[in-house]
């Protein structure tokens, strides 16, 4: 059951933006989903949405239908949360909490994919991406299994089972922040996805993503939030989420941007068909770090807050000691070592690397404020080592690359003057 249990947004984590980033990253601003936030003031508003949407979910299936299934496993989906004398919890009768499941299922399922129906399309459209936002949030999710059992009264289409049709659906709404490539066609940024689906249909498993895949690198998803951690890394090797921190010493180095572009590293957009790729490899003549492409904004900021809380409350129930599992966190951690300063966010930018609609410096102290409370993963030192690798075999290469890169300015300038001196001497030589 660790394993399958959905968590609190950790303690740890909780410092992040303070008292008001409580707010931000853990209470979700405009829908509830399960039982954490189930009755909060602020989200009544959007409790009278929620019926409409799970009553046009079953107007085709039949209410007493759907809502037959959803009791019939309350009692398994009320164990699938982890606090244990938790009182938001323990104050909900079963039979509240699970007309809450059946009702939060079938909104989300609606929100997915019927969004674009009436009666309720307005609303959908008005707060799609503050509701994009909240049912990411670790404290705001119902089980996968209650999903999957309202799968059946979706409508399939091309085969599809329901983790295919997730999954689409993440694609189409999250790949503008964590596949941000504007030199490849949009299609590109579903090959992982598309991959991905393929071996769903092909394992003959009815929910797609299921024990066929537990011999592999990610089990069962216990959510939505799972789920797209999943989509995100699914097709990231294997070699990237091993941990071997344990016989290794790591140099403790930091190298802004700007650092590295003096020492002759190239920032690079990675082309990897995955999220949260950290790359460090030595060129012939320079070296190059390449990094996961991302577009900073609100909805995206949480997310990543709240996948790097996923991977906090996962690394305690770790199926393998050879799983790192921070790989979103290492990713994280490696952006914020390169932001020192604003001109270090505006290198960035122009390296394809960040996109944002925040300022420079707001992107800065959100990336600086949380780093202090992630735990670094094997990705970020094995890009440290790279680099210092780099640093100690090339020093007289760096040393030159500096030199030119500080003064590069004055070295134009001498080279236009020596240029003007030898022209004038050239002329006065003539007869």
């Amino acid at each position: 059951m660790t394993q399958t249990r959905i968590q609190r947004f950790p303690q740890s984590l909780r410092g992040i933006g303070g008292g008001e980033g409580n707010r931000r990253y853990v209470v979700p601003s405009v829908v509830a989903i399960g039982p954490f936030h189930h009755g909060r003031a602020h989200l009544h508003e959007m409790e009278e949405v929620k019926l409409m949407a799970a009553h046009r979910f079953c107007a085709d299936s039949g209410v007493q239908v759907v809502r037959d299934k959803i009791f019939s496993i309350a009692g398994d989906a009320r164990r699938c949360y982890a606090a244990t004398g938790d009182l938001q919890i323990a104050a909900l009768e079963d039979a509240e909490f699970a007309e809450m499941m059946f009702v939060d299922g079938c909104f989300l399922l609606q929100f997915m994919f019927k969004g674009n129906e009436p009666p309720i399309v307005g609303r959908f459209l008005s707060s799609g991406p503050s509701i994009l936002k909240d049912i990411f949030l670790l404290e705001n999710q119902i089980p996968w299994l209650v999903l999957e059992a309202l799968a059946k009264y979706v409508p399939m289409h091309d085969g599809l089972v329901i983790a295919d049709l997730v999954l689409n659906f993440i694609v189409d709404h999250m790949k503008g922040y964590f596949f941000l490539d504007r030199s490849r066609k949009e299609d590109k940024a579903r090959l992982c996805f598309q991959n991905l689906l393929a071996k769903c249909r092909c394992a003959k498993d009815p929910v797609g993503m299921g024990r066929s895949f537990s011999h592999g690198d990610h089990p069962n998803p216990k959510h939505l939030l799972g789920l797209l951690r999943f989509g995100m890394t699914r097709g990231m090797p294997s070699q990237k989420r091993r941990s071997e921190l344990s016989n290794r010493s790591f140099p403790r180095l930091s190298c802004s941007a700007v650092d590295l572009a003096q020492i002759g590293v190239k920032l690079t957009a990675s082309r990897t068909p995955w999220f949260a790729d950290v790359n460090c490899q030595k060129k012939p003549i320079f070296g190059e770090l390449s990094l996961s492409p991302l577009f900073l904004n609100h909805v995206a900021a949480c997310c990543l807050v709240n996948l790097a809380a996923l991977e906090v409350t996962e690394a305690t129930s770790a199926s393998s000691s050879e799983s790192d599992g921070f790989v979103v966190s290492s990713y994280l951690s490696v952006l914020a070592m390169l932001m020192d300063s604003e001109e270090d966010v505006h290198q960035l930018r122009v390296r394809g690397v960040l996109c944002s609609n925040f300022s420079n410096n707001q992107t800065l102290a959100f990336f600086k404020e949380l780093v202090q409370y992630l735990r670094l993963g094997y990705n970020y030192y094995a890009a440290m080592e790279e680099i210092d690798e780099y640093m100690r075999r090339r020093p007289v290469r760096i040393a030159v690359h500096r030199f030119i890169y500080n003064n590069y300015r004055t070295i134009v300038a001498v080279l236009s003057i020596a240029s003007v001196l030898v022209g004038i001497f050239k002329a006065l030589k003539k007869p």
